[in-house]
């Protein structure tokens, strides 16, 4: 998979998910077997900006022929993505979490993978 191809698959995924935390948290909530609220709802109103974030960062720097770019790019992302794939299965351990935070662990184990490749190159 080229870097642009991932880069673009990532920025789809992270302006969905942005947008879904933004204006529908409670599929989220429901996904992950959590509790909604007020707390909740704003904690997830809060991670819809930095996928946000995430989202432009691999759309601007997706298309990029610079290994710089595309190694910084690249470790954002598997820095991000590893530290949400250990806490979520840490939180399905402990058994804060249903069974689809599955979902969110294997994507973030996708980006990881890929990303890493890339990190290294």
């Amino acid at each position: 998979m080229t870097f642009e191809l991932l880069s673009r698959f990532t920025f789809a995924i992270f302006a969905a998910l942005a947008l879904t935390l933004l204006v529908a948290p409670g599929v989220i909530h429901w996904l992950f077997a959590i509790d909604s609220g007020a707390a909740a709802d704003i904690m997830s109103r809060r991670a819809a900006m930095l996928f946000a974030g995430l989202a432009v960062l691999t759309f601007l720097g997706g298309g990029s022929t610079s290994l710089e770019v595309q190694h910084l790019v690249s470790a954002v992302i598997v820095v991000a993505m590893a530290g949400l794939l250990v806490l979520g299965f840490v939180e399905w351990l402990r058994g804060a979490v249903g069974p689809g935070i599955w979902l969110a662990l294997i994507v973030e184990g996708f980006f990881v993978w890929f990303y890493f490749r890339y990190w290294q190159e």
